[in-house]
């Protein structure tokens, strides 16, 4: 996923003080941004509100205020040892009663291998969009979506709920290889010891 800033969230974050939240969206994307958002849990560290469209014809969305600490992302790569350490975050969201109900009373089935997303939200953002299903939208006004991951792992007490998200990347970077892509082939400028044999 390309991480191009929207036009308002860029100039939202050039002063020296800026005021970002941080909204956290767990749920299975289906196709549809308005069936996804209904049916998805809404997380964050203040109560906010905010559209489901770029239009605001849509529903309004509202945050439940659970969010403990602020997710922060770390990656890296050991080149020397060819090892690609997989990006996670840790969440950690209040499991104390909120509107008469707990953070893990409002999940209907298991939450692992749900996907996870993570937005910062600035001043002048209206509206969420899912960057990682079509990045064709291009309104300044959307929220800055940063993270996009599976939860990996989900345990509870009756004060904190943790949550392990780890990126979608080992899903689509791992490839056997060589592939059959990756042969010389059996042209005629290829010897024939080394026709249909991998490119070194």
């Amino acid at each position: 996923m390309s991480l191009t800033l929207p036009a308002n969230f860029k100039r939202d974050i050039q002063p020296r003080d800026t005021n970002l939240v941080p909204i956290v969206i767990i749920g299975n994307f289906n196709d549809n941004a308005i069936n996804w958002l209904n049916s998805s849990l809404h997380i964050s560290t203040n109560q906010m509100s905010y559209y489901g469209d770029q239009l605001g014809t849509g529903n309004t969305y509202y945050t439940l205020p659970l969010l403990n600490n602020i997710p922060s992302l770390k990656e890296s790569i050991d080149i020397e040892n060819r090892k690609y350490k997989i990006s996670s975050i840790n969440l950690s969201i209040s499991n104390f009663e909120y509107e008469g109900q707990r953070f893990s009373d409002r999940i209907d089935s298991s939450l692992l291998n749900t996907e996870c997303r993570i937005y910062w939200w600035s001043p002048t953002t209206t509206w969420l969009h899912v960057i990682d299903k079509d990045t064709t939208i291009t309104d300044p006004e959307i929220a800055f979506q940063v993270y996009f991951g599976s939860i990996r792992k989900y345990e509870h007490d009756d004060e904190k709920v943790k949550l392990t998200v780890e990126d979608r990347s080992q899903e689509s970077l791992h490839k056997d290889l060589p592939g059959p892509e990756d042969n010389v082939g059996v042209g005629l400028d290829v010897p024939d010891k080394y026709k249909n044999k991998p490119i070194p």
